[in-house]
């Protein structure tokens, strides 16, 4: 999922203890079933070396017909591919696991409870992080550079998970670049609105913001689900924000509206805390930037569950903006 969406909604919003806790657990959960799920298979880098073929097959035997799904995808390459694939994904399980250790570490040196040893702990647990992260990158790259493999229904997950791999090594224009790859050779694929969403954040991060827009209206564009979509909405009304102007400043407010108009997300999930921050960073906007007597059709737009709900906040802040200040407070 977006950094920069992350960052900014959590800092938006102010999640109590309990949600962060809760948030915790889950993301131990999560990493601990995906990495038990995985299955290493030996070897699997130099199938792909090797055109990936199948080791159980004869050494004379014909090669099978292609077959193509309708996405494109040939069977017979994705099924070389897929042990690949598992390797990969094993591995990726294995980091996302230590991740999570360093993370509980990170809260126990937080309270002063790491002391030496989890020192000792964290630099050992950082070398084993740095060197999956390696291997991680190396397998899905081993898939997705395979020419034999170009057709494999898992190419688009693993340019996507390679590009991430490299962004978590400290290699933007390595992942920027397989994420470009990404968006040309699979556009219909559902991984490139995420290519293009994790596109504008590193262009946000860069200060390309210009840039973070268009690749956010490119994320937008496809049949991409309201998750995908509110993160990317998200991304580009902070861009237009940073940009300024009247322009920009209205387009910030109408990705802010659409993220309302998309309706509440799960609780306790990243797009709720989005939700929150979309609706409240509208009205200051609207309050601070909008046409006060366009305000009711501007926010009959964001739906009849919110848009009276925030234009009667946005009429409240005008009605109190408007009262003279009482005598006894001292002017600033």
């Amino acid at each position: 999922m977006s950094r920069v969406v992350e960052r900014a909604a959590k800092t938006a919003s102010n999640l109590t203890e309990r949600r962060r806790a809760a948030a915790r657990r889950v993301a131990a959960f999560m990493a601990l079933t995906l990495a038990s799920a995985g299955c290493a298979a030996q070897g699997a880098p130099a199938l792909a070396a090797r055109g990936g073929a199948d080791p159980g097959a004869s050494a004379g035997a014909p090669a099978p017909a292609a077959r193509r799904g309708a996405d494109g995808a040939d069977a017979g390459a994705s099924a070389a591919a897929e042990p690949i694939f598992r390797e990969a994904e094993s591995l990726a399980g294995r980091y996302r696991v230590i991740g999570v250790q360093l993370f509980v570490l990170d809260q126990a040196a937080e309270a002063g409870a790491a002391g030496a040893r989890g020192a000792a702990r964290r630099a050992a647990l950082e070398a084993e992080a740095a060197r999956l992260r390696a291997g991680v990158a190396a397998a899905y790259a081993a898939l997705v550079d395979a020419p034999a493999l170009r057709a494999a229904e898992q190419r688009p997950r693993a340019l996507l998970a390679l590009a991430r791999a490299l962004q978590d090594g400290g290699d933007a224009r390595g992942a920027e670049a397989r994420l470009r790859q990404l968006a040309l050779e699979h556009p219909a694929s559902g991984e490139a609105a995420e290519a293009y969403l994790a596109l504008a954040d590193l262009a946000f991060a860069a200060g390309r913001l210009d840039e973070a827009v268009s690749a956010c209206d490119a994320a937008l564009r496809g049949a991409a689900g309201a998750p995908l979509r509110k993160r990317a909405l998200y991304v580009k009304s902070w861009s237009l924000r940073g940009l300024g102007g009247r322009d920009a400043t209205d387009g910030a407010m109408r990705a802010l509206r659409a993220i309302v108009q998309l309706g509440p997300a799960r609780a306790g999930s990243l797009e709720a805390t989005i939700d929150e921050a979309a609706e409240r960073e509208l009205v200051e906007l609207y309050a601070a930037h909008g046409d006060l007597a366009q305000a009711r059709a501007f926010f009959a737009g964001a739906g009849e569950r919110a848009g009276p709900r925030l234009l009667g906040e946005v009429e409240a802040r005008a009605a109190r903006r408007g009262r003279p200040e009482p005598p006894d407070r001292p002017a600033l």
